[in-house]
């Protein structure tokens, strides 16, 4: 259960537009909300004319009181709408600040903004989400900032890609949860490598591999759609063969999905989102909210045998 969601501000008007995606996935009985400002990030976004800052002394004082009023105005509008709020406003670098305070206030969660100098076309590797969501160990939500929820919209989809690994399968218990508060379908997804054709018998071999992987990829999905029916959720799921990034990318798109959640990782595991990895193309691209699992969570899927049901653990 997201028990406590830490949202890290700028004094921006993007960086608050993470907050109405959020609150489609969370209800004010279950979740409290943690808002911080970093001074440091807040300056430039905060004060608009240098003539705001007359003399050195009365820079911390300018930038403090701005950030807080922020911060303040932002508390209050959540506090109307039935949330739990608290605020911090801290002194230091954006990201050191957010892992601190997510470790400190032992947050179940981090809801940010993607947005650049060049709006939402591109994620900026080294960025501070960036960083965050190679570094945090809560699950970070990305949403973004250019994309606006239609107001009083209910999720009905939530795209969950897996891969068949315990890594992937560490997304499964969050987007439950997730769907479990909205009533949004889990729309499961396994991407297989597509089998390239060339000559003569080469084809008939090719077929038949291509087909025993599609026929253990929805072998693999029912068993976790079994797992989902035990706990009320409904689903469905499909087995696509072609590019990770550009299925994933496109099936948002075609199935108006609310919410993709999926693990984090890289060729040597998650320490590091890798430059051209399917997550950061992910990132650059999605037209919806991002959810990333980080790290390798034991959960059980429910196993059909001889009419009997028994609990595997994935990992």
């Amino acid at each position: 259960m997201i028990r406590r969601a830490l949202i890290p501000l700028d004094g921006s008007e993007l960086a608050k537009q993470v907050i109405p995606h959020l609150l489609r996935f969370i209800t004010p009985d279950q979740t409290e909300l943690l808002l911080m400002t970093a001074l440091s990030s807040s300056f430039h976004s905060l004060v608009e004319d240098a003539s705001d800052l007359p003399t050195p002394k009365q820079t911390a004082t300018t930038k403090e009181n701005k950030a807080y009023k922020q911060l303040h105005d932002v508390a209050q509008e959540l506090n109307q709408i039935g949330f739990s709020v608290m605020d911090r406003l801290l002194p230091g670098t954006p990201a050191e600040n957010i892992l601190h305070l997510a470790e400190e206030a032992c947050v179940d969660l981090i809801a940010m903004s993607t947005h650049g100098r060049t709006g939402l076309g591109q994620a900026l590797l080294g960025s501070v989400a960036d960083e965050i969501v190679c570094n945090a160990r809560p699950p970070v939500f990305l949403a973004p900032a250019a994309i606006p929820v239609k107001s009083g919209s209910v999720p009905r989809t939530i795209l969950l890609p897996l891969d068949g690994t315990p890594l992937a399968e560490a997304a499964i218990p969050i987007a439950r949860q997730f769907a479990q508060n909205t009533g949004a379908t889990i729309s499961l997804i396994r991407i297989i490598k597509p089998d390239h054709s060339r000559h003569g018998q080469q084809n008939e071999r090719i077929s038949t591999k291509e087909q025993s992987e599609t026929h253990q990829a929805i072998h693999y999905l029912e068993q976790i759609q079994l797992q989902l029916q035990l706990a009320n959720v409904p689903s469905c799921y499909q087995v696509i063969p072609g590019s990770p990034a550009e299925i994933i990318i496109r099936t948002i798109c075609t199935e108006n999905t609310d919410l993709v959640v999926m693990s984090t990782h890289g060729r040597s595991g998650i320490e590091r989102i890798i430059h051209g990895s399917v997550t950061s193309r992910i990132i650059g691209n999605t037209t919806c909210p991002l959810l990333l699992v980080r790290g390798i969570i034991p959960i059980e899927v429910y196993e059909s045998s001889n009419d009997r049901v028994s609990a595997a653990s994935f990992c």
